[in-house]
């Protein structure tokens, strides 16, 4: 096998204090073989760090304002329901597709990789990716499930049923099974430059943080970057993560506390009406998930589900849930002045030209926003401690084509112990509940630079949106004017980098129909 220019390898949420601590212990020999020669740091992740912006920002070079994805949850013309967002959701291009022209290309398991993009060497969907989906060229992923039959682009879920050390065995053969298919198809279409992503890094610990299990599925990991290494024998290795994972207090139902507080208001309809009253008695999602959790392994066995989310989507349990869950489908928008289908903790107003049936005028967003703000400022969490750490306004975070699709306010509590559930509507009837996960995301994850002329040490720091003008750099294509990353020439000895500039209209989309966002449900996300 050649050798690769550029070796990208993506650990989904790896926390770097937990990465250096293991690899000095010498439970990750790959990473700790790395640690005299590479330029070691943090990289600052979108707000919110949520995983669909995140990588959204890797792959373009740009912020949420220009690449138009701001969470997991689409927002469709003409609809509040939000939609699963994918690759269509991205409205400029991606970094592998500038350099295509030039340079062989590997793209494998990646989030928003599906539907595919045509480049010049081979494109494999990661996370999420629909059953059935293909690649580019078309036919890949049978290549791929030649190479590892066993090969998923989405690592299965967990439930309090499955025992932990089953799940993570399952998570490790998928680790091992992507590392053969990125070194299989790498030996076929000999790319420039490879980019894998492990998407297990991150799903094993929301799930499991703390337990032994976690450290389990990093030493795979590890081991595939040593075979990686090994095979590829890149000039250059890029080693990132999207943000960083921490321990969960809690969740703050954030529709629920505007409907509250006022903000939000319900139809008045006799359905709406008993779904209220079931709501406030303590019939939610949150409420019954140990029942779907006892359901979920014997459906999967039987074949009747492919995933938690199915039991969700289809059957007697959704057909329950939509006949008596209380849904953003019950809100009356000719009263409500905001809503939220957030991850973490953002909010949307219903402007009047906006939204289908806005009611909030261009005058009166300054009062709404300065209530809402009042309000969560206001608010404290069970023990007493104030529920915030930082609130920031949309039009002061994203700027770009496609920011007006953003939130119009963003709030982090404090230290991202608690996290904000927009997404899913109503999945809880307080305002305050248990977590449902151990952990949750950071804003600092991991980056490491090893090869020429990188400049070993500590203390590198950049944005996800600065890889790609530095992807670029190295591989000696210019970098288009309207990316808002910069090159990290601070990784590298002096001189070493030197980029080219080039002004060039970018060649924005826009619109796409996505998936439902159930098929989040089981990683941490609803």
């Amino acid at each position: 096998m050649g050798r690769c220019e550029l070796l990208v390898v993506a650990w989904d949420g790896a926390p770097p204090e937990l990465l250096r601590e293991w690899a000095g212990a010498g439970l990750l020999p790959a990473l700790e073989e790395l640690s005299g020669t590479a330029a070691w740091g943090t990289v600052e992740s979108t707000l919110p760090p949520i995983t669909a912006p995140a990588w959204a920002s890797f792959h373009t070079g740009c912020g949420p304002g220009k690449h138009g994805v701001f969470g997991w949850a689409g927002r469709a013309p003409n609809r509040y329901t939000p939609t699963l967002v994918d690759s269509r959701a991205l409205a400029v291009p991606t970094v592998w597709e500038l350099i295509s022209a030039q340079k062989r290309v590997g793209i494998v398991g990646f989030p928003l990789s599906f539907p595919p993009r045509e480049v010049q060497g081979f494109w494999v969907p990661g996370f999420l990716a629909p059953e059935g989906a293909d690649g580019f060229p078309p036919g890949i992923m049978a290549e791929a499930r030649l190479i590892a039959p066993d090969y998923m682009p989405t690592p299965p879920e967990w439930t309090p049923t499955i025992p932990p050390e089953d799940w993570a065995q399952e998570l490790v053969r998928g680790i091992e099974a992507e590392a053969r298919v990125a070194i299989g198809l790498s030996g076929r279409y000999r790319p420039d430059a490879l980019a894998v992503h492990f998407q297990a890094t991150d799903t094993v610990q929301h799930y499991l943080w703390g337990r032994p299990e976690v450290v389990s599925v990093f030493q795979a990991a590890d081991r595939a970057l040593g075979e990686l290494l090994s095979a590829l024998r890149p000039r250059w290795l890029v080693l990132l993560s999207d943000h960083g994972m921490g321990p969960l207090e809690g969740e703050f139902h954030v529709n629920t506390w505007l409907l509250r507080e006022g903000f939000l208001h319900l139809r008045r309809r006799p359905g709406a009406a008993l779904r209220r009253a079931l709501f406030r008695r303590g019939l939610s999602p949150r409420g019954l998930e140990k029942v779907g959790h006892q359901l979920y392994p014997l459906a999967r066995r039987l074949g009747i589900v492919r995933s938690s989310a199915d039991l969700w989507a289809r059957g007697p349990f959704a057909t329950f849930a939509r006949a008596f869950f209380l849904s953003l489908d019950d809100v009356d928008w000719r009263r409500t002045w905001a809503y939220s289908h957030a991850e973490v903790g953002s909010i949307f107003l219903n402007r009047a030209g906006r939204e289908p049936q806005g009611i909030v005028r261009p005058q009166d967003a300054p009062r709404v926003l300065r209530d809402l703000v009042q309000g969560l400022k206001e608010l404290r969490l069970p023990d007493g401690r104030p529920l915030l750490g930082e609130v920031l306004f949309g039009r002061d975070v994203y700027q770009g084509e496609q920011a007006e699709l953003g939130p119009d306010l963003l709030f982090l509590p404090a230290g991202l112990r608690w996290v904000g559930k927009g997404l899913g509507g109503f999945l809880h009837h307080r305002v305050f509940s248990p977590p449902a996960t151990a952990a949750g995301h950071r804003m600092e994850g991991t980056l490491i630079l090893s090869g020429e002329g990188v400049k070993p040490g500590e203390g590198l720091h950049g944005r996800l949106w600065d890889l790609a003008p530095t992807i670029i750099t190295l591989l000696g294509a210019p970098i288009p004017d309207w990316l808002d990353g910069r090159p990290l020439s601070e990784g590298f000895q002096p001189g070493f980098l030197e980029p080219e500039y080039v002004s060039q209209p970018v060649k924005a989309r826009h619109g796409y129909e996505g998936d439902t966002v159930d098929r989040l449900r089981g990683y941490g996300y609803l």
